[in-house]
């Protein structure tokens, strides 16, 4: 299967099987850049809302849920896929309350264990050879008085140094 990481899949007939697989395969390419992210970039993709949890949450929908069908479609290799499960199994070592400051946003910049999830990230994103790409992004916030109500984040996948 063909896959390219600049193309918006999103605007694609999601219905197709073929469509979808590569919508969420670059859903999770940009969960990995977001992750290889300094702390303060993974908040500005992020936006608001609970940073830490949100990307986790977001490895676990694009990988943890998809990866065999990366694999029947040929977007991913066997030995990718071992490189990411140890970034999944490095969030579910952390699941629950087994280690609470690893998701406390406020430790997000400090936290070595983030470090590690940056390197990891980054790792991946080598092997995938897509290490070259960055996320750009348009949000949409709308408020009732002070309070968010709605936020809405359009994301896209673009070579780096070009705009």
């Amino acid at each position: 299967m063909n896959f390219d990481p600049t193309y918006n899949y999103g605007d694609t007939d999601l219905t197709n099987d073929e469509n979808l697989v590569r919508w969420k395969f670059s859903e999770l390419i940009k969960n990995l850049i977001t992750l290889s992210s300094s702390a303060e970039r993974q908040a500005e993709i992020i936006g608001i809302g609970a940073t830490c949890d949100e990307m986790a949450i977001d490895f676990d929908t694009y990988f943890t849920l998809e990866y065999q069908n990366y694999l029947d479609s040929g977007l991913l290799t066997v030995s990718q896929v071992e490189k990411l499960q140890e970034l999944d199994n490095y969030f579910e070592d952390r699941s629950g309350d087994k280690s609470p400051d690893f998701w406390d946003d406020f430790l997000l910049e400090k936290n070595p264990e983030w470090q590690n999830v940056r390197q990891m990230a980054k790792y991946i994103l080598e092997a995938l050879n897509m290490i070259d790409l960055t996320i750009e992004f348009d949000r949409t916030e709308k408020y009732e008085t002070t309070r968010l109500t709605i936020q809405t984040t359009k994301t896209r996948l673009v070579k780096q140094n070009a705009s």
